[in-house]
């Protein structure tokens, strides 16, 4: 299968959506796919992909285009320029398959008559009715081969809208087994990176702004003050990292590639995912996050958000401990409890190893080929009847939402 991958972000990038997409594409390679990458640069051309593999620390033999920006600064007409000139591309004509992540590119290939594949996390129409209409378009598509999606919670806000069940995918992402080699003990891993041996320590991953629920984690460790919290993921001064000076139990470490990752996890007595639900509901930026999958592949305890989407993969007592979002007090009660009971530290990290077994990168791609394989042999799509959206119900929807961002 010849696929060709349009993406309309420049590599390399730090951003957990290039982690992705690279994980991806060099799954699907490893798979025996002809995998080509397209994506804006300053000049159009063949680009490094040895270099591109090894900044994201992935293999696989795919090839990387570039197409030279137009518009470059101008996010907007950057992505509407990159998408409609990438569905010309020489790369898309030969393709089987043309697979984004990018609404516009998705709706550019399709007009330009190429069979599509879409891969999001964001439930887009729950989150912004007034593109309802549009989504429906796209997705019930007859080009529309199928579309991949991150969690169940997606999934379902795309049947909402009547498109055909056996289009859709849910492929959680994944983890790769080398970057967690070599596996270290707490007291390896401290005494690498210079941490105290015998604190108790939760040690936090990712980007480093409030739209993380980052607030949370600062109130609680405000409230336990016996306790180290690593914050890991800083790019520079911000909010958070200006409230972190003001407290001696909490240390901020710069960005690390995911590759380096490893140590930092296994320094910790608890992984932190934080307990809100702001980046999922108010931000929708977040829908089981990405450290998720590392978090659960390093076997130490981890403490998570009573949410709809980590519901998916995480059960309170079994693989982590779960909390009320929005509740520094239970999140330090139950840090606590943690610390002192370190039989069921052990039993969480046990079930957290047992859920990462099956959530490697190259499992996820397996069922992405088993399904993208079904789809192009399949008879087209019948959509849902009854239709399950109507234009009176989107409507109001609409209103409501507009309600809402008037008075937020």
């Amino acid at each position: 299968m010849n696929i060709t991958y349009v993406f309309d972000g420049p590599l390399p990038d730090t951003g957990a959506d290039t982690e992705q997409v690279l994980n991806t594409v060099a799954a699907l390679a490893r798979r025996g796919m002809a995998l080509t990458l397209l994506v804006p640069a300053a000049t159009s051309g063949p680009a490094d992909a040895d270099r591109i593999r090894e900044y994201y620390h992935v293999t696989g033999p795919f090839t990387v285009e570039r197409l030279q920006w137009h518009y470059h600064g101008l996010r907007l007409f950057e992505k509407w320029s990159h998408a409609l000139r990438a569905a010309r591309h020489p790369a898309v004509a030969s393709a089987d398959l043309a697979y984004t992540r990018n609404l516009p590119s998705a709706w550019a290939l399709l007009r330009a008559g190429r069979r599509v594949v879409y891969e999001h996390f964001r439930p887009w129409g729950d989150q912004y009715p007034p593109l309802q209409p549009f989504l429906r378009a796209v997705l019930r598509h007859h080009n529309m081969a199928g579309a991949i999606f991150h969690s169940e919670l997606a999934r379902q806000s795309y049947l909402r809208l009547g498109v055909p069940e056996e289009r859709l995918l849910v492929a959680h992402n994944g983890w790769e087994p080398s970057r967690m080699e070599p596996r270290l003990t707490q007291s390896e891993a401290r005494e690498r990176l210079g941490l105290p041996g015998d604190r108790f320590t939760v040690v936090y991953t990712g980007r480093m702004n409030a739209r993380k629920g980052l607030d949370v984690l600062l109130a609680g460790a405000r409230q336990a003050p016996e306790m180290n919290f690593v914050l890991v993921g800083s790019q520079g001064e911000g909010p958070v990292e200006a409230e972190a000076r003001g407290l001696t139990n909490v240390r901020v470490v710069p960005w690390q590639r995911t590759a380096d990752l490893g140590p930092w996890l296994y320094a910790a007595d608890v992984l932190a995912i934080p307990p809100s639900l702001e980046p999922l509901t108010q931000h929708g930026n977040t829908v089981l996050p990405i450290k998720l999958f590392l978090y659960l592949a390093a076997g130490r305890a981890l403490l998570a958000p009573e949410a709809p989407d980590t519901a998916e993969l995480l059960t309170d007592g079994v693989n982590a401990a779960l909390v009320p979002a929005g509740d520094a007090g239970k999140m330090v009660e139950k840090l606590r409890t943690l610390h002192h009971d370190s039989g069921r530290r052990d039993a969480l990290a046990a079930g957290a190893l047992a859920t990462a077994a099956s959530l490697t990168w190259d499992q996820r791609a397996e069922r992405i080929d088993t399904f993208l394989a079904s789809r192009l042999t399949a008879q087209p799509a019948r959509p849902a009847h009854p239709d399950p959206w109507s234009v009176p119900a989107w409507l109001a929807e609409t209103w409501r939402w507009l309600l809402g961002r008037k008075t937020a």
